[in-house]
């Protein structure tokens, strides 16, 4: 039976390996979000809370030192940003929301090593 649980616990432990990340330091308010990390592999998905419907400011800055480094922003209905963060990489973004849909960023990694951040704000 022991064996039998280490096996399993082995092949667990293999399943998660290409999710995992070292050293993840992150922080997390209503409108701001920022992390550090070494060799993040993996998603970390984040939703947009804004108190109001409607629009939107998105910024956001990150550092690639090594590995790759990928954000998305969305809604249900339609793609906002699809993009390889490579290096040092920032941009703003002004989003209508007339409908008050949801929004959702997500980060993807494959050994990545640096940082990101993002901040947003109705308008």
């Amino acid at each position: 039976m022991n064996s039998l649980k280490l096996l399993s616990f082995a092949g667990l432990f293999i399943l998660q390996w290409p999710n995992y990340t070292k050293h993840w330091d992150s922080h997390e308010t209503n409108g701001h979000n920022d992390a550090k990390f070494e060799e993040f592999n993996g998603k970390q998905k984040y939703e947009v809370k804004l108190p109001a419907n409607g629009d939107f400011s998105f910024k956001y800055t990150s550092v690639t030192k090594k590995g790759k480094l990928h954000l998305v922003v969305k809604s249900s209905s339609k793609m906002v940003l699809d993009k390889d963060l490579i290096g040092s990489d920032s941009g703003e973004l002004k989003i209508e929301n007339p409908k008050g849909e949801k929004y959702n960023y997500i980060f993807t990694a494959v050994h990545a090593e640096g940082s990101f951040e993002v901040n947003y704000k109705a308008l």
